[in-house]
């Protein structure tokens, strides 16, 4: 079977549907699936690549334009060319992973079933983040949403605020509809699935659940009870529900890392000896050995963010926010993870003094538990086995 995927980034651009697309690409060319794989070029990148010798990608120059969410429409006549509509034509399903929804209706030309992937929410909301900033809850946006998400999520000037807000208030609601045309969309959680459907209960007989597959990071014992977070200076990854609750740290002598937060390395003390590191992007592995747990404060209701997962994987301690897909994930868990009610900073220092609180070993010990736990639970083989199934019954 010829599967050819769309999608704008591809790992290590990007973040966790990059990653999923990225395992998916190999665990399916491994079960002798052939993949190929049309993605942006960026400088420097070859323009041709063979990954592990068998997903083909071919990276295409794009122009930026209109901000990251529109810029696949902008670049139609990428679509156009003859080179894409070859392959378009020689292969047997069309993947969608992110939000390449221009693809669709020409793939529809060809008669080629397409497949989309919904790592957000951008089918029923034009951000892609179903959180109401302007009502502080989860919800769909309204224009004075739009307006607060530029200017707060994404730092935009005045007049980049006015067209982008506008664009998805006029443009992102019908842009995005294009992803209902089809055949089958794919959901990473069932709480993901549930807030989708019911803003589009029309697209339920398309729908499928599957978790996405897991990476294989070994297990780092941790050398120190130090605290990450790697969200970013992102409101809506709950950055600053995450600072005020440090003030309510018991503890002394505390390291906490809050990673791509900061061009460079810069290290702040505080009175009580809690020293906050604002790192910039950093490969999460290169600082596990020195924290015990991991925090997620989101606002929004993430669907499967793999932070999560990959954390447990590592062997850290987690708190994280009771939204979204996170506690579909962590059900099950005994001791090493804390679920706090979104944006409640005091449960949140709460649950991290609890943690504080116990031995370096012992802090250990449940964290491999965490690790355990994931393994158990999700296996590689059974998610690409629904996968495939998916496939074929759009064929």
């Amino acid at each position: 079977m010829r599967i050819l995927v769309f999608s704008e980034l591809f790992y290590p651009h990007g973040g966790g549907a990059e990653l999923a697309t990225w395992l998916y690409s190999k665990l399916l060319a491994k079960e002798g699936f052939k993949i190929t794989v049309v993605t942006t070029r960026f400088p420097n990148e070859p323009q041709y690549e063979l990954l592990d010798d068998k997903v083909e990608i071919f990276r295409v120059p794009m122009k930026m334009m209109f901000g990251t969410r529109y810029y696949t429409l902008a670049n139609t006549s990428v679509l156009l060319g003859n080179f894409v509509n070859k392959l378009i034509k020689q292969s047997d399903i069309i993947y969608i992973p992110c939000g390449w929804y221009s693809v669709i209706p020409i793939a529809k030309i060809y008669r080629k079933p397409v497949v989309v992937h919904m790592h957000n929410y951008s089918i029923v909301c034009p951000t892609s983040l179903m959180y109401d900033f302007a009502r502080h809850e989860v919800g769909s946006s309204s224009l004075k949403s739009f307006i607060i998400h530029e200017i707060v999520e994404k730092q935009r000037k005045a007049v980049s605020v006015a067209v982008s807000s506008l664009m998805n208030e006029f443009l992102g609601k019908h842009y995005n509809r294009l992803g209902s045309l089809a055949d089958a969309l794919i959901f990473v959680s069932h709480a993901q699935a549930n807030l989708i459907l019911s803003k589009a209960p029309h697209l339920k007989e398309k729908g499928h659940v599957i978790y996405n597959p897991i990476p294989e990071p070994p297990f780092i014992q941790a050398e120190s009870k130090g605290i990450g977070y790697f969200g970013g200076k992102s409101f809506i990854k709950g950055f600053y529900v995450m600072i005020r609750a440090l003030r309510y740290l018991r503890a002394n002598n505390i390291l906490v890392y809050l990673a791509m937060t900061s061009e460079k390395t810069q290290t702040v003390g505080s009175q009580r000896e809690i020293t906050i590191n604002f790192l910039p992007k950093v490969n999460p592995a290169d600082i596990m050995e020195k924290i015990a747990i991991v925090t997620i404060p989101s606002l929004c209701p993430e669907p499967s963010p793999y932070i999560l997962i990959e954390s447990m994987l590592y062997g850290k301690l987690i708190v994280a926010s009771n939204l979204g897909g996170i506690p579909e994930i962590v059900t099950g868990v005994h001791h090493g993870v804390r679920l706090v009610k979104a944006g409640d900073y005091k449960e949140i220092a709460d649950a991290l003094n609890s943690f504080l609180a116990l031995e370096l070993e012992e802090v250990n010990e449940i964290a491999l538990e965490n690790r355990k736990f994931i393994l158990q639970k999700f296996k590689n083989e059974e998610t690409v086995k629904l996968f495939t199934s998916v496939l074929e019954k759009v064929l």
